[in-house]
């Protein structure tokens, strides 16, 4: 059997390159294809959190006993869709660990008792991320 020139392994060589490039692009290509878009998040005013926040989507958030440091308190939600939605609390530009609540049937609404994490800043400032049928609704609030 003869052996190779150059020019041939050069070929070779040029050839496994590109099929590395394509084999590369293609597994990126199916990586972003699998993985579902982060929903946006979407900001919700409310001046009166005990007498309820109306929601984009037309729920509405309440605040029971309204909100309180190191004591827990009770949110409720009216119910909308029927995947129990979820609540997790953090501070502008600080992670507050993980401390995800997920509301429970409370007959014709959905209520959880949550209790907000330990700020060693003493801040007082909040935001509540509730996680509803796909959509994700911020709210800022200040605690007692």
């Amino acid at each position: 059997m003869k052996a190779l020139s150059r020019r041939q392994w050069q070929f070779i060589a040029l050839a496994l390159l590109v099929f590395a490039a394509l084999k590369v692009a293609l597994i990126s290509w199916y990586l972003q294809q699998r993985q579902p878009a982060a929903p946006a998040v979407t900001s919700v005013s409310c001046s009166a959190l005990q007498q309820g926040c109306a929601l984009p989507n037309g729920s509405v958030l309440r605040f029971v006993d309204g909100p309180r440091q190191r004591s827990p308190f009770t949110l409720t939600l009216s119910k909308q869709g029927s995947e129990a939605p979820t609540a997790e609390f953090s501070m502008q530009d600080m992670d507050m660990g993980f401390n995800r609540y997920r509301f429970v049937d409370g007959g014709g609404h959905w209520q959880a008792k949550v209790t907000l994490p330990a700020c060693v800043t003493g801040s007082a400032d909040w935001l509540l991320d509730l996680h509803q049928d796909g959509h994700i609704y911020r709210i800022a609030f200040r605690a007692s």
